[in-house]
């Protein structure tokens, strides 16, 4: 392994939501935070507000746009970071039911939901194998558990990353390398608020309904943050976690109806 002072980590769509509470809880740790997003000066930005530790390097932004595969490899290649740690967390597709997705539908979200990420996996798996030390952390959603209706194309796209990832936990274990998953519940981000509002407009409601109603069926009763959601992330992130791989970690206050 590498002997360094300090991990490096590549945290995708870290410039908001539950990437950004990852990267937030990464940096507090002492990781020096690369964080990816569409915009780049957005990410620039966003990393030039993460905390910096005493004796540890500051964050670093990049754009990267996971909606075109091809780029991907290219994107990454520039920088020429060895990366320990990658946070594959990306844009859902949008809403919908899977009596209105079209082919077209799949393709894209296939593209840009499972392709992208393997590219980005097969960019920096390479490095971590040298090293013999590396972490793969994929944010999930809760629908690999329960399909979401009205996420009905995520759903389906989603759950074939699991599997990819669950068979890439197995090829990689002997290298010092984890693969896993977080499944977040009703996590407080701008893309749960815009599924509410789309609920809301199926049901004719208002979202506060939607959401107080979500809230109801929540044991702890009330959504997660992305702190919540960045303080298990740091963890399977760390030399502790190291016998941890090929496993979805569950953080959505008991919400999910299932063992």
């Amino acid at each position: 392994m590498r002997n360094v002072p300090y991990r490096k980590a590549l945290v995708l769509g870290g410039t908001s939501g539950i990437g950004l509470g990852i990267a937030r809880s990464l940096a507090a740790r002492g990781v020096e935070v690369t964080v990816a997003g569409r915009d780049a000066e957005r990410a620039e930005k966003t990393a030039a507000d993460l905390p910096a530790p005493a004796g540890s390097p500051a964050a670093s932004g990049i754009g990267l746009d996971l909606s075109e595969p091809e780029g991907v490899a290219d994107s990454l290649g520039r920088y020429g970071e060895r990366f320990d740690i990658a946070v594959l967390n990306g844009p859902g597709y949008r809403p919908g039911r899977v009596t209105g997705a079209t082919a077209d539908d799949f393709t894209r979200a296939y593209s840009s939901m499972f392709l992208s990420l393997r590219q980005v996996v097969e960019s920096v798996v390479g490095g971590m194998r040298e090293n013999q030390w590396g972490r793969l952390l994929y944010v999930s959603s809760s629908s690999v558990v329960a399909p979401i209706g009205e996420l009905a194309v995520s759903s389906v796209v989603r759950a074939a990353m699991h599997s990819y990832l669950k068979l890439l936990a197995n090829d990689l274990a002997g290298d010092g390398i984890t693969v896993n998953s977080l499944v977040p519940g009703r996590i407080d981000t701008p893309r749960v608020r815009a599924v509410d509002a789309a609920r809301a407009g199926d049901r004719g409601v208002a979202p506060d309904e939607v959401r107080a109603s979500a809230e109801g069926a929540i044991p702890v009763g009330r959504y997660g943050t992305p702190a919540d959601m960045g303080e298990l992330a740091a963890f399977l992130c760390s030399d502790g976690a190291g016998y941890l791989t090929g496993s979805a970690y569950r953080c959505d206050g008991g919400m999910i109806a299932a063992l």
